[in-house]
């Protein structure tokens, strides 16, 4: 996150994290040297050579780029230079290994969804690494000339990246709360964190993502004022046709009453 440039940093070698505090990260919520020492050789697997901690959360006193129910982001460094995110899996996670999430994942990287995953092990799944900004705050601080436009493209690109996962038949399960799961970069949003993702329920992505632009958040007034819409029933009725049928036709008008064709 560029944000996260003005807080403190630490780069720590691969083979001290089965040291405090360190170790208390890597084998998050119970201190274990035993994982710990697990994870440092998954590491080296995955061609890590250190990480960094920094970010917003922090545990003690190191920080994160992120916490979620199933794992930590940490970023990682390799021998080459290249930067990466790690989701290393909490010892208290729902699942044993992430081999699904990484799946799922995998399988939005293949219709230019999501940030691309480049290897897992049993406890850490590697991926690019975002340097971006959170839609809550990305859109919070536009303002002046072409604002509506950089907007409408924005939003437009986003329900797009939803619309491709309704059609592939996975759902990613909280694009109803945008604000952890949308990054951008630049210009371009990136749909982040598939661990509760899922091919076995009816898709809600673009309904989600919607409501959450639209209607359901902080977020939403400014959205409507930057684009111009004083009344939220049309929104309702096209978000209502479109649940009901998601026919490209629905898609299209859709998008139409938002008013983001571009």
């Amino acid at each position: 996150m560029s944000n996260q440039r003005l807080l403190a940093s630490e780069t720590v070698e691969v083979d001290r994290l089965d040291r405090m505090p360190y170790l208390a990260i890597v084998t998050y919520p119970r201190p274990n040297l035993r994982v710990a020492k697990s994870r440092i050789r998954q590491l080296k697997e995955l061609g890590i050579e250190s990480v960094t901690f920094e970010g917003h959360p922090k545990i003690g006193r190191l920080s994160l780029t992120g916490i979620g129910t199933v794992g930590l982001v940490v970023k990682g460094s390799k021998r080459s230079g290249e930067v990466l995110a790690l989701k290393v899996r909490r010892t208290d996670a729902n699942r044993e290994n992430m081999a699904e999430e990484f799946r799922l994942t995998r399988l939005a990287n293949r219709v230019g969804i999501g940030a691309p995953v480049f290897g897992k092990t049993k406890d850490i799944m590697a991926m690019k690494f975002i340097e971006g900004v959170e839609l809550q705050d990305y859109v919070k601080e536009a303002k002046g000339r072409g604002t509506a436009r950089r907007t409408r493209a924005l939003i437009h690109a986003l329900l797009n990246q939803c619309r491709k996962l309704d059609l592939l038949g996975l759902d990613h399960g909280e694009l109803s709360n945008l604000r952890k799961h949308v990054i951008i970069e630049g210009e371009r949003p990136y749909i982040i964190d598939f661990e509760s993702a899922s091919q076995k329920r009816a898709t809600k992505n673009v309904t989600g993502a919607a409501q959450y632009l639209f209607l359901g958040s902080s977020l939403s007034p400014k959205v409507k004022r930057i684009l111009g819409i004083k009344d939220a029933a049309p929104v309702l009725e096209a978000l209502r046709r479109y649940k009901k049928d998601m026919s490209d036709e629905n898609y299209v008008l859709l998008l139409a009453t938002f008013g983001v064709m571009i």
